[in-house]
């Protein structure tokens, strides 16, 4: 099975993101996996996406999962997979992993909008850019099905 995931660098885990517990806070395992998504749209997009087309992308919905805890000092990585998308939405999947044995912490699922930034509105993807999207849907549909947590709602077990 191929994977073409994008893993991120190491992402930075300040001491300020420690909660009471002593473990990053859950709003700061958000934030790492929004970091990781931001350098995985920028291959997508491109560095100058914002300045020279006036656009940009709104999160529009997510759902996380919080599995293992993540402690100052651990190395950890966001891999995004690019699970579907149409002429004005993207369906992302983060997993912040640790470590070399890429333990998964957290998973993030969400949707993305475009956004004309002039007008505030949801326009659709250029042309170039929705064609990078379908591509990388297409090379990472494999791995993706494995995902088993996608498309989850909340809800309690039943055991």
């Amino acid at each position: 099975m191929t994977d073409a995931a994008y893993l991120s660098p190491p992402l930075e885990i300040e001491e300020r993101f420690l909660d009471y517990n002593g473990h990053v806070n859950m709003a700061y395992h958000l934030v790492l996996a929004d970091a990781a998504l931001d350098l995985a749209f920028a291959e997508i997009k491109g560095g100058a996406y914002l300045d020279e087309r006036g656009l940009t992308t709104f999160a529009a919905e997510m759902h996380v999962r919080y599995l293992k805890e993540i402690n100052f000092g651990d190395e950890v990585r966001g891999r995004v997979r690019w699970i579907g998308a149409d002429a004005k939405r993207v369906l992302w999947a983060v997993e912040l992993v640790r470590g070399d044995a890429r333990e998964v912490t957290t998973t993030v699922e969400g949707v993305s909008l475009s956004v004309d930034l002039a007008t505030r509105k949801v326009t659709p993807f250029p042309d170039d850019i929705a064609e990078k999207l379908a591509a990388a849907v297409a090379a990472g549909a494999e791995a993706a099905s494995a995902l088993r947590w996608l498309g989850r709602r909340v809800a309690m077990s039943k055991r």
